[in-house]
């Protein structure tokens, strides 16, 4: 394309062909044509008209998004951005009973945060489902000129052409429009004879191709079809099942609880309870993928009374304050075998294909734990709205300015994700290792100078994390601003835990933890207690039920990418 047609096109505003209608697709969409470019985007599932988030959670089959109904946390860092970039969109929300969550909401018990400080006012978590903010973004979208919304088809890969000694240039892409039942499971639609094989090919030109289909994206297929190189990719294990349930508030809130934000993490188990819109909130236990016992998580009964062992969280479920969003037939949901995934799309300063751009998990797509998907999302759209408006007749620029972007605001809370992880493994082992005598593996990295420093390394940052970061943060309110601010993504993780003035506060603490011992302040039982819960649970319902069978897990296999009903 000569430069003359290219400044044609960007002075009547760029076509831009989104693949992946779901939270970083639609505020892709939303803010290009803002800019003036028209956005078609492109969704699998089909998403009847919704007059309400209620609805929407009731009716829409997100098969496309196995995440769709588990817990979601939308950090201050989204709020803010909602603030500035989509102002119609938080309005919206605000509407339809999402909550707005300030920094005490969630202050330990007993700690003075003093006089109001500087960014405080930045420190608010929006409280909402993953179905509302889905449902608000779209309906903005709908309504946004420019944006075009066409649901019900598959994109099967990207049209381009080729240049002597660049890249390949990305002109559109290939779908197939599906049946009427596109978002359903891949069972159902078996079931009612429908087949994506059989749909109708068509092709989309576009000036830019925006990849927004999430952690799933066969971007490297797509990319090898056409000759151009495949990103580089780095992979960390999770090492986490998730199980999911959703209730809603028909009395009082507990005593002293104050919007239902809670949190614990006791090593073998972690559990949270999310608020959500509309007097809705969920519970989320999370286990490691290789403890057998506690697969039995995905039975109501178990999940249930693990959940009311824990007083803290267990006082969301006492008589009177809430129920099963859906009765008792209300499912647990799971979800596991994830990894934290990296992807990069340039190579040696050039793009890999000129005109694609991913975004959201189709670049960093990390422990959903930490509640930063959502949120990397959005910003990943508005850093490609912003590198896109700053280099308007360079997409090769444009692409590596996005790069840069992206690297800089996301990248920091990826490697801060998947090194949680690596620890979080290596403790685990640790703990299942029998004896003093050093393995096989510890011998090699004994014998590697550079492996071993990283090592020690790993563990000293893992001790001023657990015995220091953690227990400062209940007692001293810098600290635990400090650790809210990174939390929600506002400062990168590296210069708001390690700043040398929170080094000296939580130095204190260290010590002190490593003399005393360090105290938990999540109360619950041990993990033997836990499994011996477990078994009692079985027990009494073949005491009632004689000959009766836990419920199936068969989902539950290690390395399998999992999400649904139990």
């Amino acid at each position: 394309m000569t430069r003359t047609r290219e400044r044609s096109r960007r002075r009547r505003g760029r076509t831009a062909a989104i693949i992946g209608g779901g939270i970083a697709g639609l505020s892709t969409a939303i803010l290009l044509a803002k800019r003036g470019h028209r956005a078609i985007v492109l969704e699998r599932d089909r998403r009847p008209a919704a007059a309400s988030p209620e609805e929407a959670f009731r009716v829409w089959a997100r098969a496309g998004v196995p995440q769709f109904r588990h817990s979601h946390v939308f950090l201050a860092r989204i709020t803010a951005a909602l603030r500035e970039r989509f102002p119609e969109v938080l309005r919206l929300l605000q509407r339809n009973g999402a909550l707005e969550l300030p920094l005490t909401v969630a202050t330990p018990p007993g700690l003075d945060l003093g006089a109001r400080a500087k960014g405080d006012g930045e420190l608010v978590l929006l409280g909402c489902r993953r179905a509302a903010f889905e449902w608000a973004l779209r309906r903005v979208a709908v309504e946004t000129h420019g944006v075009e919304l066409r649901e019900g088809v598959l994109v099967e890969g990207l049209r381009a052409e080729t240049g002597a000694g660049q890249p390949p240039r990305v002109i559109g892409v290939e779908l197939r429009e599906l049946g009427d039942d596109a978002g359903a499971p891949p069972s159902a639609r078996a079931r009612r004879g429908a087949s994506p094989a059989g749909a109708r090919p068509r092709r989309i030109d576009a000036d830019l191709v925006i990849d927004a289909s999430g952690r799933r994206s066969p971007a490297p297929q797509w990319l090898a079809r056409i000759g151009a190189d495949t990103p580089r990719e780095t992979s960390v294990p999770t090492g986490i099942f998730y199980f999911t349930r959703f209730y809603r508030l028909i009395g009082p809130r507990p005593p002293g609880t104050a919007t239902g934000l809670v949190a614990g993490d006791l090593g073998w188990i972690k559990l949270a309870t999310f608020p959500g819109d509309g007097d809705t909130f969920s519970i989320t236990v999370g286990t490691r993928i290789d403890d057998e016992p506690f697969r039995a998580l995905a039975d109501p009964e178990v999940f249930e009374a693990i959940v009311r062992a824990f007083p803290q969280v267990g006082a969301w479920r006492a008589p009177g304050v809430s129920r099963p969003i859906d009765g008792q037939d209300t499912p647990v949901l799971v979800m596991g075998g994830l990894s934290n995934r990296r992807r990069r799309f340039l190579h040696e300063g050039r793009p890999l294909a000129r005109g694609f751009f991913p975004v959201g998990d189709a670049v960093y797509h990390s422990n959903p734990i930490y509640g930063r998907g959502a949120t990397s999302a959005v910003l990943a759209a508005i850093a490609l709205d912003d590198a896109l408006a700053a280099r308007p007749e360079d997409l090769s620029a444009a692409a590596s300015d996005y790069d840069r972007r992206i690297r800089l605001e996301i990248e920091p809370f990826w490697d801060a994700a998947a090194a949680g992880d690596r620890m979080g493994a290596a403790r685990a082992e640790a703990a299942r290792a029998s004896g003093w005598l050093p393995g096989a593996a510890d011998l090699k990295a004994f014998l590697d100078p550079g492996r071993t420093l990283a090592r020690l390394l790993g563990r000293a940052v893992s001790i001023y994390f657990a015995h220091g970061l953690v227990p400062a943060s209940r007692r001293d309110g810098e600290v635990y601003r400090a650790v809210m601010r990174v939390m929600n993504m506002l400062d990168a993780p590296r210069d708001g835990l390690l700043a040398p003035q929170v080094v000296a506060r939580v130095m204190p603490f260290l010590v002190e933890s490593l003399i005393r011992g360090t105290e938990t302040s999540f109360a619950g039982p041990s993990r033997e207690e836990a499994i011996a819960l477990i078994a009692a649970v079985d027990g009494r319902r073949r005491a009632v039920r004689p000959g009766a069978k836990r419920r199936k897990t068969a989902l539950l296999e290690p390395g399998s990418e999992v999400a649904g009903h139990a």
